[in-house]
């Protein structure tokens, strides 16, 4: 049973951090569930087109941080299956003359989003993107108080940072051009913290005590991960836990999901809060981090290689 850490009051901080250590934790979602349901029924109707009409919302550069991706041969740093997904991407644009577009423009790619094939979706889209993003900003400042640290910790590291949405489409596992696909192989986030409101179909499952563990969410609630850079800021003492998406034996439907990753500004340095233990990682900046896992999952631009279909 996955704790659950209450939003808007101190309470107990060894709860809290004994939830930060499970590396996955309940909250009460402040997301209207009629916006999700909206979203949902939107993003299905994208994915259902077909693959030409969805290969026009690609965008190049931006290492699938914006817009539409193909089933890819995409693994996680734990495995190397491949995954059976679709992704779509969005996030709140900066100004053109921003220093982090600038410095970081694939960080910060302009959305695409496909109203001229469904009409009215960014609209939709992007009012979730910025309540997913003020209740994200709601947890991080209940963690912050947690760890000793001031409400506002994470404030700067987070202001126009790389925060994006995934929808991601698992399609039904008898269209997988093999047998040793899997909808999403166990693997760690490489944010802060990860929001997950519930998905269409279950699937979510999380690695505790060296057991695989079947994640349910709520109606109400969103599932929060610990990412590899809270894990790294705390010295371990929050852990950024592995999970996995997979379809149960003898399941015929898909599944649709939508997450949002919660990340840093790529300058920022990510230096171990003071009081934390011995330190246990080397220091490196977010962008370092993300740089390196995107390589090590193959999801760099130069390495994508659609999966090959039936």
């Amino acid at each position: 049973m996955l704790k659950e850490i209450a939003l808007g009051t101190s309470g107990d901080d060894e709860h809290v951090r004994a939830a930060l250590r499970d590396g996955f934790f309940l909250v009460r979602n402040t997301v209207p569930d009629a916006l999700l349901d909206e979203a949902y029924g939107m993003l299905g109707t994208f994915f259902e087109l077909p693959a030409e009409a969805k290969a026009g919302c690609r965008v190049p550069g931006s290492n699938g941080q914006s817009g539409y991706l193909p089933p890819l041969i995409e693994h996680g740093e734990k495995g190397r299956a491949p995954d059976w997904k679709e992704l779509f991407h969005w996030g709140a644009p900066l100004p053109a003359a921003h220093p982090l577009r600038e410095r970081y423009p694939a960080r910060y790619p302009q959305p695409r989003f496909p109203d001229d094939l469904v009409p009215g979706i960014g609209a939709v889209l992007g009012e979730l993107h910025a309540g997913m993003a003020r209740f994200q900003l709601d947890v991080v400042r209940r963690i912050a108080g947690a760890l000793g640290a001031a409400p506002g910790y994470f404030d700067e590291m987070l202001e126009d940072g790389p925060v994006v949405n995934r929808a991601t489409w698992y399609p039904p596992m008898d269209q997988a051009p093999s047998d040793d696909h899997v909808w999403m192989v166990e693997h760690q986030d490489f944010d802060l913290i990860t929001a997950l409101p519930r998905a269409t179909a279950a699937g979510l499952e999380v690695l505790i005590d060296g057991a695989w563990t079947p994640v349910e969410v709520p109606e109400g609630y969103a599932v929060l991960n610990v990412g590899m850079v809270l894990d790294r800021l705390t010295g371990g003492l929050a852990r950024a836990a592995v999970h996995r998406v997979v379809a149960a034996p003898g399941r015929h439907g898909g599944r649709l999901s939508i997450v949002q990753f919660c990340h840093p500004t790529p300058w920022t340095v990510l230096s171990p809060l003071r009081g934390r233990g011995p330190e246990r990682y080397p220091t490196l900046t977010a962008q370092d981090l993300f740089q390196r896992t995107m390589y090590r999952i193959n999801r760099l631009d130069s390495q994508q290689t659609p999966a090959a279909r039936p």
